[in-house]
Formats: structure tokens, C-alpha cells, sequence
């Protein structure tokens, strides 16, 4: 997985959401395998952004990503709480990785991809930083004091 939430993801460093091409036959086989690991998507606030890294029906992955047991890009397991706006797997464009990208993202209807997003979030704190730094503008002060 790539991308900075990867790191903050519950099953970061973990085994057993993927197996072997050889070591698997049936949909029974990846359940027996990778079941056991489901549960640790339970709490992840990341499955929409696993399922867009991942793009487990387009790569007809085999494992668990978003929640989900996919066998040859289609789910055969699912946790109890997961949602099909998870599975919107968010078209890339020229501009991804873009805060013009993430407005793309958005005219379009769709959700921002999670590179879109993060270029969004930091040119949101660049812009507050800039504005942290900018000087107020000078007051003028009037002295109406008569002398």
C-alpha cells in the first residue's frame, strides 16, 4: 500500500491479507486464509482509500482490502458496517495529485482521490501559514490631541 494513511492504518505491518498464488484453489481456501484478518478493518477509517490504492476489482485482486474478502476482483466476504460509497473507486485525471485535481474530483461528482486529498489538505495549510506570516496591514493613528 502506498500513501500516508497506509502508515496510520490498523493492519500496517500486519500478514495475512494477501496469499500466495499457489497456496489457495477455491473462494473457500482465501476465506480459510485471510478470514481471520477481516476483523482488523473493523475500525479502520481508511477502507475507501485502501479500495481506491488497491482497486481490487480492476486488478482482480485476491485478499482483504476495504473491508472486504475479494476473490479475482469480487467480494466474498464484507464486514457488517461497510458501505458501497466505500467501493467508488475515484477516476484518475491528468491533475491527480493536484488541489485542482481534488476540484476536478468534486465537479465530477465523485469523491477526491486520496492523493487529490492530500495535495487539497496542504495547500489548505500552506495558505494558512502564509496567512499566519503575512503582516497586518499599518493603521494609521491620529493624534487629535490639540497642541
Amino acid at each position: 500500500m502506498t500513501g500516508g494513511w497506509a502508515l496510520r492504518a490498523p493492519c500496517c505491518g500486519l500478514d495475512g491479507f494477501t496469499v500466495g498464488e499457489n497456496d489457495w484453489k477455491t473462494g473457500a481456501d482465501l476465506k480459510r486464509l485471510c478470514g481471520p484478518q477481516l476483523a482488523t478493518c473493523g475500525p479502520c477509517p481508511f477502507r475507501a482509500e485502501c479500495i481506491a490504492t488497491v482497486k481490487p476489482a480492476q486488478a482482480f485482486f485476491d485478499g482483504i482490502a476495504g473491508g472486504r474478502l475479494w476473490c479475482n476482483g469480487v467480494v466474498i466476504a464484507s464486514l457488517d458496517d461497510v458501505c458501497d460509497e466505500e467501493l467508488a473507486e475515484a477516476k484518475l485525471r491528468a491533475s491527480c495529485g493536484t488541489e485542482a485535481g481534488a476540484k476536478d474530483h468534486i465537479r465530477h461528482g465523485e469523491s477526491p482521490c486520496p492523493s487529490c486529498r492530500q495535495a487539497a489538505r496542504e495547500m489548505t495549510a500552506r495558505r494558512k501559514e502564509a496567512k499566519a506570516k503575512a503582516k497586518p496591514p499599518e493603521q494609521l493613528q491620529l493624534d487629535f490631541a490639540t497642541t
